[in-house]
This record gives structure tokens, sequence and C-alpha cells, in this order.
């Protein structure tokens, strides 16, 4: 019989590591892993504002926010849904979109009410038809048709700067389908002199995008350069669209002096003090029109108050939107 050692009596099996089978695929794992974190990085370097969209409809589907879509007149539009109680339409502004100027303040309101963020057609990620006008009357209509697609015969409508412009012309085209409206630094009003074009640019390099800045913020945010890049190029991309627009807003055949008669809604104009697009002027203006409107004026900020002070538009915005009776007439500054 064969005589056997006592190391190899002894030898343990050999570990599945040990194999090259096995570093093979550890290896492969690894390299895998590598490659996706390097992709991942170059994504983040070169289109940080994909990976942030990203990011916000993660957050957003975590809190019960659903991203949908509707076809209205064979156009593709994005919306935002979420919360339960009374229907409320958030409608963005120029170059904004459903993500960009109400991310702060969705999920705080869709626990109140019933919300729809939509993106209007050339906007956000609904469908950018060539050929549109953009007018604040088309988009009224998208606004009017969208309630009859989602079924809501009556809503309340809150609109910030051009969304404003498309609350007020739909409340009064339409005075039976809006309950409440609130206005947001609204665009509509004529003043002089008009917003020069170059104000809504962010330019090509960093000194442009901090001007532009300033124009929307009394405080403007800090962006990394990555971002500045990136908006700059989305911005470029998106200029034809805010040309057109502007172009038909400039006609006048939409301005809202001559409708704001009709607008029987409860009213709330919210306006940051430091607004450098629309003068606190202009919403005195507008607040002229609507004799019982309630102005709000948010201290400490510039055009986009649900962005730069949300807890102080989300305050007044619920408030007027939850009581019984909304107050008229009445003038307040937020410290």
């Amino acid at each position: 019989m064969p005589h056997q050692s006592s190391r190899s009596a002894h030898a343990r099996p050999s570990l599945p590591w040990r194999s090259s089978r096995w570093f093979v695929r550890i290896l492969a794992i690894l390299l895998l892993a590598t490659v996706a974190l390097g992709c991942a990085g170059t994504l983040a370097y070169q289109r940080p504002l994909t990976v942030i969209n990203w990011y916000d409809q993660w957050r957003l589907w975590w809190a019960g926010i659903a991203a949908r879509e509707v076809v209205i007149d064979g156009v593709r539009l994005h919306y935002k849904e979420g919360g339960a109680g009374e229907p409320l339409v958030l409608i963005h502004g120029l170059g904004g979109s459903s993500d960009a100027d109400w991310g702060q303040v969705i999920v705080p309101l869709s626990r109140r009410f019933h919300v729809y963020a939509i993106d209007l057609p050339g906007f956000g990620r609904s469908d950018k038809p060539a050929n549109a006008s953009y007018a604040i009357r088309e988009q009224s209509a998208t606004v009017v048709k969208f309630l009859d697609r989602v079924g809501v015969r009556q809503a309340h409508l809150c609109g910030l700067s051009m969304g404003g412009w498309i609350a007020a012309y739909t409340a009064s085209e339409n005075p039976e389908r809006v309950a409440r409206l609130i206005l947001v630094d609204s665009a509509g009003i004529r003043f002089e002199p008009p917003p020069d074009r170059a104000l809504l640019d962010p330019g090509t390099t960093p000194e442009d995008f901090t001007n532009f800045l300033k124009v929307l913020f009394f405080q403007p945010p800090q962006l990394p350069a990555p971002v500045v890049r990136d908006f700059q190029a989305q911005a470029r991309r998106q200029a034809w669209v805010i040309d057109r627009a502007l172009a038909a807003m400039l006609t006048g055949d939409d301005a809202l002096e001559p409708r704001l008669n009709r607008i029987t809604s409860p009213t709330l104009i919210i306006w940051g003090r430091q607004d450098a697009l629309l003068p606190l002027h202009s919403g005195e203006k507008l607040k002229g029109g609507l004799p019982t409107a309630n102005f709000v004026v948010i201290d400490r900020c510039g055009h986009m108050p649900p962005i730069e002070r949300p807890e102080a538009f989300l305050r007044e915005a619920e408030r007027f939107l939850g009581a019984a009776t909304p107050a008229q007439n009445e003038y307040m500054l937020v410290p």
C-alpha cells in the first residue's frame, strides 16, 4: 500500500480565492466597480445638473411625489403629483421648471394639498414644439386643458414670475376654475424701463453667472464651477424658447392690466422686497389693480421666494390657502 506522507494526509482544501477562477471573478468585479465609479465621477463633473436631477427625482419619489406625463394637443407634458386635499397647481417661471422653482416647497405643500407642479410646454421635461409661440394665452390654455385631463374642476393656482402671469391670466379668463390665487413676484404688469433680456442670460463666464444670480437673489448662492458651466450650457440650448416667449410677451397682447378687474378669486400677492428683476413697485402696481388682494412683502429676498425664503413663502401661502375665509386687503412685511 502506498505510503501517504503526514503532510498530504493533513493537507487543507484550497481556499476559493486562491483559485485562478475566483481571482479572475474578483478582479473583474473590482474593475467594473472602478469603471462605474469613474463614469459616475466623470458624469458628475461634466453634467452635474443631470446628477442633481436624478437625486431630486429620488428625493421627491421617496416623499411620495410621483413623476407623471399627459399628452395635450399632441404635446407631452411632464408634471409632479402628490399629497391629498384641495388641488393646488404650481406654475413655474420663465426658464424654470417644476423641479427648479418648486423643489423646496412641493413636499411640505403636499402634506396639506393635492399638489400638481407642471413643466409648461417648452420647459423642463415637457416637449418643446418648434411651431409654438409660447405666448401667455397659449400656456394658460394648456393649464386649463391640464385641469381637464386630470379631472380637476377647480383648483388653487400659484405662479412664480411668468407663472404668476399665466395664473392671473387663467383666473381672468376662466374664473370658475380658480378657487384661490397666489401670485409670486409676478410678471405681466408694464413698468418703465422694462426688464432687459440680458438680465435673464447666465452668460458664458463665471462673472456673467455671478451677475445673473444677483438679479434673481438677494443673497446669491455659491455654486461649484462645474454646475455653473452646465447651467450655462443648458441655458444656451433653451435660449430659443425664452426668446420666443419674451417676444410674445413684449407685444402686450396678454398684458394683465385690462384683465385684472375680471379676477374674482381671493388673491395673495407675495413679493421679494429686494427683487432686482421685477422691482417692488411692480408688485404695488399689481396690487393696485386687485384692491381686495393681500400683499405680503418678504424682506431679505429677491425674485425667487420659494427658493431663497422657502419657510416664509410656505407660512404665508398655507395661511392664505388654509383660512376658512381669507382676509382682504392686508399688507404685511415679513422680516
